[in-house]
């Protein structure tokens, strides 16, 4: 039963990277069809605030839930409460409706999201965690870079409104949950993951007591303040990047192209800088470092034009997505897997406050001022911030 259990773990994986694209495309899919939704940019910068709004009102709770109910049943209630409200997006009437099944949508992903890095916590041991960690959140990258290439080139010519976009994004987020609830199991007792791991990680935790260790932890508090400047400056340049490169004069589909290719480099950096800090054993510079070179490629991301732009677009990607899956590792490493759900979400909590306050403040500032070089100083202030955060953080490689 062990080693049946012990393969079962990629198929987790397989099913797990199916619900993060579903999170990464719903979430993505209104940024590109922003000309179709007849709303000023304070007004979009407010909806897209709104799915990280929900994520730090739910995710705790979702994490206690989890802790207690166990991944599979909590991941499948915030998919169906995705789906079910990003399809009923399209039959909004109005901007208060739009906004109201925004949110909702945003709860499912928030219910969601903060319980998946707790399938490799408790499926996965830690000479193979970086490896799983990496696969799984290529699946949130993947979403939404298909949200900034698929929506424009194809989904929006194909069903001709914002509104045809919401059912296909909903349909398939639906359709992503059906295949979680009939492969993802939660692991078994005889499974071991880590031979050092004591009887009560297998159990649940009651509510009080995983939500007491984790917020008496003051290293918890540190990494979720460092989430929250990895996360402001990444949804704050893509909220508003494709309206900054068509103001230059690119067309759509191609500035769709280039905020697609940072989430794209996101990728190889999930992968190839947490295998690498695995190997060496340590976690801070794989942090800071990133992070100061990552506040130089926003800057001229957001300010230039032809080879520039998309070196700096590529860059960027890679190195944002290099931090994302050593940073998200922690809560696991600093608690274990009995408490890591509950230390991931206020990690989130963190991290999408940032989400939440940043595309706020750059609709707020490009109305006022008339200009969005107020949002990429903003951005680029916020991952030089990340940077001092990584020298702060505890080193939990070793």
């Amino acid at each position: 039963m062990g080693e049946e259990a012990s393969s079962y773990r990629w198929v987790m994986v397989v099913v797990t990277w199916l619900m993060m694209f579903s999170l990464g495309l719903s979430w993505f899919s209104v940024i590109p069809i922003q000309d179709k939704l007849g709303v000023t940019e304070a007004q979009f910068g407010f909806l897209v605030a709104l799915v990280p709004l929900a994520l730090v009102i739910l995710c705790i709770p979702g994490g206690l839930f989890a802790d207690r109910f166990g991944v599979r049943r909590t991941v499948l209630i915030g998919g169906l409460i995705m789906g079910v409200f990003g399809l009923l997006r399209a039959f909004a009437t109005s901007f208060p409706m739009l906004a109201t099944t925004m949110f909702l949508c945003g709860a499912g992903y928030s219910i969601a999201y903060p319980n998946m890095p707790k399938v490799t916590g408790i499926w996965f041991s830690y000479r193979q965690y970086a490896l799983a960690s990496g696969i799984i959140f290529t699946g949130l990258e993947v979403g939404m870079a298909s949200a900034f290439i698929l929506t424009p080139a194809i989904l929006l010519p194909l069903t001709g409104s914002s509104q045809g976009v919401f059912i296909a994004v909903g349909i398939l987020a639906l359709a992503m949950t059906l295949v979680w609830i009939l492969l993802a199991k939660e692991r078994p007792v005889s499974l071991k993951t880590d031979e050092n791991m004591p009887s009560g990680e297998r159990q649940g935790v009651p509510f009080r007591k995983s939500l007491s260790v984790v917020l008496r932890s003051k290293q918890m508090w540190m990494v979720m303040i460092t989430c929250l400047f990895l996360l402001a400056p990444q949804i704050g340049l893509f909220g508003f990047l494709q309206t900054i490169l068509k103001q230059k004069g690119m067309d759509a589909t191609t500035a769709g192209l280039v905020t697609a290719m940072i989430t794209l480099f996101m990728i190889p950096g999930s992968f190839i800088t947490p295998m690498i800090s695995a190997r060496v054993g340590i976690r801070k510079p794989f942090i800071w470092v990133p992070a100061i070179l990552a506040a130089v490629a926003l800057y001229f991301t957001g300010t230039t034009l032809g080879l520039p732009l998309w070196i700096s677009a590529v860059v960027y990607g890679f190195l944002i997505g290099s931090m994302a899956p050593i940073i998200l590792a922690m809560p696991v490493e600093l608690m274990g897997a009995s408490y890591s759900a509950t230390a991931g979400g206020l990690t989130l909590v963190g991290g999408y406050t940032g989400a939440m306050i940043a595309p706020w403040l750059g609709g707020y500032f490009s109305g006022v001022t008339g200009s969005f070089m107020p949002v990429i100083i903003m951005c680029t202030a916020f991952t030089g911030v990340e940077a001092v955060c990584g020298l702060l953080l505890k080193e939990t490689g070793s």
